[in-house]
């Protein structure tokens, strides 16, 4: 039942319906002007934004209508002829002044539009490159054959990050045929920096941009966020402003991209063959309006404040002390049996709080004595479980140094009893059920030096380091040998060589999963879901091994942790491990050093 249900004929009801009626009208209105202003102010933005695009498109035509013109004018320059055909009959000085007078005019060139950086001429039959610099290596074929794609129809063309335009003599206006003989070459090479500084010019927020896009997408200069230029330039998003420019030679679209939405204009340059974009994310758009918003929430927070001083008494009254003890019941639920009630007045609410206070203390006394009592219960089976574990790694351990005794070989049987003293030191130092993962992780990179031994013919071990976040996670003692053991005495039996046993580490949603895998070869399904099935069920926890690590686990962590087991890449079982990432460094035992 809920108990904050009213009924129609309540305060509550009513002071909501003149709530309603009074901030409704107000906000009616406000959202009419807000919305109508919106319109507005879009319109207008939207049309100050096309008219410079058109204007710079008409300037832009314009320059290079003009370069295109001075370019065919200068490829039948009388000098570059000269110089071309009858090199051999100028004198030295002749020769000099005719190359200046074509810096010099290559310099007016330069100097005649403002996105030209650098000119230059190339005349094969004297093997020269003429730019207004001065003499310039001749170019590459590579850059003949990109300058050989420039046409009146697409003049610019991209090579080698450079923005270029070409000519030629003879066939000046674009040459399909690569083996004509050419007696000019001549290149103009665009400022990519004063283009994009021109470009600046058509937006006015740094959320925005604008680009020159060919149109047929092989190059473009941009200008402005480079992650919106790209989406627009190459995403699926962009298809519909792509077809609309395909269709029309200027017009305006919305474009969803990254979850902004943007307003982008564009109109078309005959001249150059490229499109002009620019855009500006709408809410940029609509900031003018800002003024309107503060308005309308000045309205809202005037009428809340109104409703708040009509309430305020009825929250005194009733609505706080229910808050009060429905918050108390909340904080038991989450576990909070020490909450408290305190009540100033003698009235229904102060016997409430006191029948709620008695409630939690009578609720404290039976919690404890079960919990204690499952404490008690779960220590004693986790001891039984344990014990059970102890003495199984003894019997192989002493086999092996027997066996390695026999061998005579001292400097093993060193290393083999400095591993078991310092393993059996690790189970027996203290009565504590539980350890660091780091300490676990240590003693059992001991128990593989050893085992190394006994297998190191047969069987490699390859271990992960353990991150450092995980080294104070406090577990069980010995969960990780039984399975290490299990891999070397059962999974890898048959294998005379090529054993491999690895241990792996893996972070995820605030636990670690730690997997022990071999190549065996003899793991059937059958085995493998009967294992599932055991460990799911709880079957035979009797037993050492998988299934005691498995019962262990969960008598620390809950159901949701343990172990699972699944078939190896390698071939052979799999073992993971999932323990959760807690900090209880206080409850664990500190390492020896």
């Amino acid at each position: 039942m809920n108990p904050f249900r009213m009924k129609s004929s309540s305060i509550f009801f009513k002071l909501a319906i003149a709530f309603l009626v009074i901030i409704l009208p107000l906000s009616i209105l406000s959202l009419l002007i807000n919305s109508s202003s919106s319109r507005t102010v879009k319109s207008q933005i939207e049309q100050s934004l096309e008219y410079r695009i058109h204007t710079f498109v008409t300037g832009i035509d314009a320059d290079f209508r003009r370069i295109m013109r001075l370019r065919n004018e200068l490829l039948s320059d009388s000098d570059l002829q000269v110089l071309s055909f009858s090199r051999n009959q100028l004198t030295n000085f002749e020769y000099s002044r005719a190359v200046l007078r074509i810096q010099e005019k290559l310099r007016l060139l330069q100097a005649s539009s403002l996105y030209l950086e650098d000119i230059s001429v190339y005349l094969p039959r004297i093997q020269r490159n003429i730019s207004s610099r001065g003499f310039v290596p001749p170019p590459t074929e590579g850059e003949v054959q990109s300058l050989k794609r420039s046409t009146l129809a697409s003049p610019i063309v991209y090579w080698n990050d450079q923005y270029l335009i070409g000519g030629f003599y003879p066939e000046s206006y674009g040459i399909e045929n690569n083996d004509l003989d050419h007696f000019l070459l001549l290149k103009m090479t665009l400022s990519q920096e004063l283009l994009r500084q021109s470009l600046e010019e058509l937006y006015e927020t740094d959320l925005g941009g604008s680009m020159l896009l060919q149109a047929d997408k092989e190059w473009r200069i941009a200008s402005g966020q480079p992650a919106a230029i790209e989406q627009i330039a190459h995403s699926d998003s962009s298809k519909t402003l792509l077809a609309s420019m395909d269709d029309s030679d200027y017009g305006n679209v919305n474009v969803k991209i990254g979850g902004t939405s943007y307003k982008v204009i564009f109109e078309k340059s005959a001249v150059l063959n490229t499109n002009i974009i620019a855009f500006l994310p709408e809410r940029e758009i609509l900031n003018p309006l800002q003024k309107y918003r503060y308005l309308f929430w000045t309205i809202m927070l005037t009428s809340i404040f109104i409703v708040i001083l009509f309430s305020y008494w009825i929250y005194r009254i009733i609505h706080q002390p229910i808050r009060r003890i429905v918050r108390a019941f909340f904080k038991l639920e989450q576990g909070n049996l020490k909450v408290t009630l305190k009540h100033n007045h003698n009235d229904e609410f102060g016997y409430l709080y006191e029948q709620f206070n008695a409630m939690s203390r009578k609720l404290q006394e039976l919690v404890h004595e079960v919990y204690e009592e499952k404490i008690r219960s779960q220590r004693s089976e986790l001891k039984q479980l344990q014990s059970q574990i102890n003495p199984h790694f003894l019997y192989n351990s002493y086999f092996v140094l027997h066996r390695v005794a026999q061998m005579h070989d001292v400097d093993t049987v060193i290393r083999l009893t400095r591993h078991l003293g310092e393993y059996f030191r690790y189970i027996t130092r203290n009565g504590l059920d539980d350890i660091s993962l780091g300490q676990e992780y240590r003693h059992t990179k001991s128990y593989i030096e050893i085992q190394t031994m006994r297998y190191s013919r047969r069987i490699k071990t390859v271990c992960a380091e353990l991150p450092e976040e995980c080294r104070d996670i406090p577990v069980p003692k010995l969960i990780l040998q039984p399975i290490l053991e299990n891999a070397y005495e059962h999974g890898l039996k048959d294998k005379a060589s090529d054993g491999i046993v690895n241990i792996s580490i893996t972070l995820k949603d605030h636990a670690v999963y730690l997997s022990v895998e071999d190549n065996g070869e003899d793991l059937k399904d059958e085995h493998l879901l009967q294992l599932n099935s055991e460990l799911q069920q709880g079957m035979n926890l009797e037993t050492t091994g998988m299934l005691n690590v498995h019962r262990r686990l969960q008598l620390k962590y809950g159901k949701p942790y343990g172990l699972a087991v699944d078939r190896s890449p390698l071939g052979g079982l799999r073992v993971v491990y999932a323990i959760p990432i807690i900090k209880e460094t206080h409850h664990v035992q500190a390492s020896d050093h």
